[in-house]
């Protein structure tokens, strides 16, 4: 199966991988070991490798919400639909755009929460799915193209809530979701191709999964792994356990083809994960218990590694500074940036893919200036992080606000 998929992946993306030195990272991962945090030469030109220089600034959405759907495409991140205070449907978009530094605002077609969001081809935001005032999974897809600035629809083959993304270069795969059925996990895969027509297939995986899709746009490469699975498919009664398959997409020409990958080596629920450098980390989550001799429910600090260049997952896992359940995880440079999903610190951790180790010893770590839970975050031009909206004051309430932490060289 190594081999295998070791063939699949482009020469090109192989010989960056390699050059990073990328089989020696996985070699023997140290949780714990320190990372040189300073600028070097070979860092990429477009963002700050010195995590204490990035800087902080705050903004506001124009309405308060959480379960918000956010991409970035070109110089722009977009944070649309999600839940409002009365717990009601939003349809709002909030645009930023980095080069004017200003937000406006657009609007989806149908107001929806729990939308599935990702780009296109350096080109194309997509929203795609998501349940509607009556629960119902949606097929619609909404479509900005950032160089007209309109709008369009298409729609998925299988409508479904909450689906997940694959952007791989000239080809988005959207993946799963909730189908709102009996089986209610759903199997579906819709590809999207540059043009925006849209083919599907079916992810021939033992049971239905609600997993974590991760992916390098610049090797693309996919992968989908993790979250729970439905044992009993098609029966009265779901049976959903945490689940091992991995499923390995990688991007052909204007198309894309998936395998089965090595299973996911800790099986759990709610883990996030990015990826940088062909390296995909996996982290935090929970599991649950008996409530007896194990607590109900107990929240991971684990992270697991898996590379594109080996095909494999480390065999030692790294450890987050605090267990995190539902972190948002984005990749920033060389970085894979851990923030939230824990009600005990603010503090991000930062990975560092070129040495496979969690920096240490910051001096001024950066952290949120607000704890929230349900929030969304994106990453734009790979060096501004944009972390919006969620749920504060333990869950009560619904926030507009915005942190950025922008790492940008100017």
């Amino acid at each position: 199966m190594t081999g295998l998929i070791t063939n699949l992946f482009s020469g090109a993306c192989l010989l960056a991988l390699l050059s990073q030195s990328a089989l020696h990272i996985l070699a023997a991962p140290l949780p714990g070991a320190a990372a040189d945090t300073d600028a070097s030469s070979d860092s990429a030109p477009g963002y700050l490798s010195d995590a204490t220089s990035w800087k902080f600034a705050g903004a506001m959405l124009s309405v308060p919400r959480s379960s918000i759907a956010a991409t970035s495409v070109g110089h722009l991140a977009l944070f649309a639909g999600g839940r409002l205070q009365n717990n009601s449907y939003s349809d709002v978009v909030d645009i930023f755009n980095r080069q004017t530094n200003k937000w406006t605002t657009a609007r989806l077609s149908v107001a929806r929460s729990e939308i599935g969001a990702g780009s296109l081809a350096g080109r194309y935001a997509l929203f795609a799915g998501g349940f509607d005032s009556s629960f119902r999974p949606m097929s619609l897809v909404d479509v900005y193209d950032t160089e007209t600035a309109q709008w369009s629809t298409i729609s998925l083959n299988t409508p479904r809530g909450a689906p997940r993304f694959l952007d791989l270069g000239e080809t988005t795969a959207i993946i799963g979701g909730l189908s709102g059925d009996l089986q209610y996990l759903s199997r579906a895969v819709d590809y999207v191709s540059a043009d925006l027509k849209i083919s599907n297939a079916t992810i021939p995986s033992a049971y239905p999964q609600f997993g974590v899709a991760v992916s390098d746009r610049d090797c693309g490469i996919g992968l989908f792994t993790s979250g729970y699975q439905n044992n009993k498919p098609g029966e009265r009664f779901n049976d959903f356990q945490p689940s091992n398959q991995s499923t390995l997409f990688v991007a052909n020409d204007l198309s894309a083809s998936f395998s089965q990958a090595p299973a996911f080596p800790s099986p759990r629920w709610g883990a996030g994960g990015a990826a940088s450098n062909g390296l995909f980390a996996i982290g935090g989550g929970h599991l649950f218990g008996d409530g007896t001799t194990e607590p109900l429910t107990t929240v991971l600090d684990r992270v697991d590694l898996f590379s594109a260049s080996t095909g494999q997952w480390s065999s030692t896992p790294l450890k987050l500074s605090v267990p995190r359940d539902y972190p948002m995880v984005q990749a920033i440079g060389d970085y894979i940036v851990f923030v939230g999903g824990s009600d005990v610190s603010k503090d991000f951790d930062i990975l560092d893919t070129k040495s496979g180790s969690f920096i240490q010893g910051l001096k001024h770590r950066p952290a949120l200036y607000t704890l929230r839970t349900d929030a969304a975050a994106a990453t734009i031009d790979d060096c501004l992080m944009i972390i919006a909206g969620g749920l504060v004051n333990q869950g009560r309430n619904a926030t507009a606000s915005v942190e950025l932490f922008n790492a940008c060289r100017t």
